[in-house]
């Protein structure tokens, strides 16, 4: 049967709050992980397809709409929206349960192995439902040009069910390298606290391209994409000690005001650091 399927139900902690005073990302991303497990769960196929959540080849695209802050109640609704012959594709909703309205979209694409049973093929097709969220912007082709945003290894408390790193602790990753890029072009976090700024993401492209285990080294590499009056994109890219691509993640964003709530202009110095980066 074709449905969306409850798949989280949950509350916003204090403590996975941010900077920003708002849910932060990287948590977003631990209920995305639960929510697409449940799914394959709920409709049967955990035997089948359990394996393929958070494999390298997997991508989610999420884009913020409204905020989560301290203490909001939300759930989750998943369903399959597209079966290829090497991808399956899984939408999610994230709703703010009190006012029922979709905070975030996810759209989801697990690999999918060519010997998957046919029977199952047949019962992902007849669960396929529209994909309504927004358009799903084409894959990340911005080269790693630029400078070194974070550098560590991978603790063991880090590895999901599976054996591989957890998609809440890449993104965790990501968000420190963010902060680095930030506190180069002038978004430092004492520049923050006195002018009540953040940045606020509203678009994430993530990409897994390889296996990270515990004991690794890990390196990201931060590049700025593309610079607006409020918003600013950059692209992680992650890589092992040998080098071997890892993960890459697209992340747009706005400076935003934290006591108005709204999007508000860079300064002239920081658009100038900012434009200097897009020009090397």
């Amino acid at each position: 049967m074709a449905e969306w399927i409850e798949t989280y139900r949950g509350v916003v902690s204090a403590w996975e709050c941010d900077i920003v005073e708002h849910f932060t990302i990287a948590y977003y991303f631990d209920r995305f992980a639960d929510a697409t497990r449940n799914l394959i769960e709920l409709i049967g196929e955990a035997e089948s397809l359990g394996a393929a959540a958070g494999a390298p080849g997997s991508r989610l695209v999420a884009t913020f709409q409204h905020e989560l802050r301290a203490g909001a109640a939300h759930h989750i609704l998943s369903a399959v929206t597209g079966v290829e012959a090497t991808a399956l594709q899984l939408g999610h909703q994230v709703i703010d349960t009190t006012s029922g309205k979709v905070v975030t979209w996810v759209a989801e694409t697990l690999p999918l192995a060519a010997n998957v049973p046919c029977a199952t093929r047949q019962t992902l097709a007849a669960r396929v439902m529209p994909w309504t969220g927004p358009e799903i912007p084409k894959p990340n082709n911005v080269k790693s040009t630029g400078a070194l945003t974070a550098r560590d290894r991978v603790k063991p408390w880090e590895i999901d069910e599976r054996g591989r790193l957890s998609l809440p602790d890449f993104v965790h990753r990501f968000s420190g390298a963010g902060m680095h890029l930030l506190t180069s072009i002038g978004l430092t976090s004492d520049y923050m606290h006195k002018n009540r700024r953040g940045f606020s993401t509203f678009l994430l492209d993530f990409e897994i391209a390889g296996a990270a285990k515990a004991g690794d080294r890990i390196d990201v590499v931060t590049t700025v994409a593309h610079l607006g009056n409020t918003s600013l994109k950059y692209v992680h890219h992650m890589t092992g000690a040998d080098g071997r691509a890892i993960a890459s993640m697209v992340q747009a964003g706005v400076q935003l005001d934290l006591d108005a709530r709204r999007p508000a202009p860079m300064l002239p110095e920081i658009r100038a650091a900012i434009e200097a980066r897009l020009r090397t």
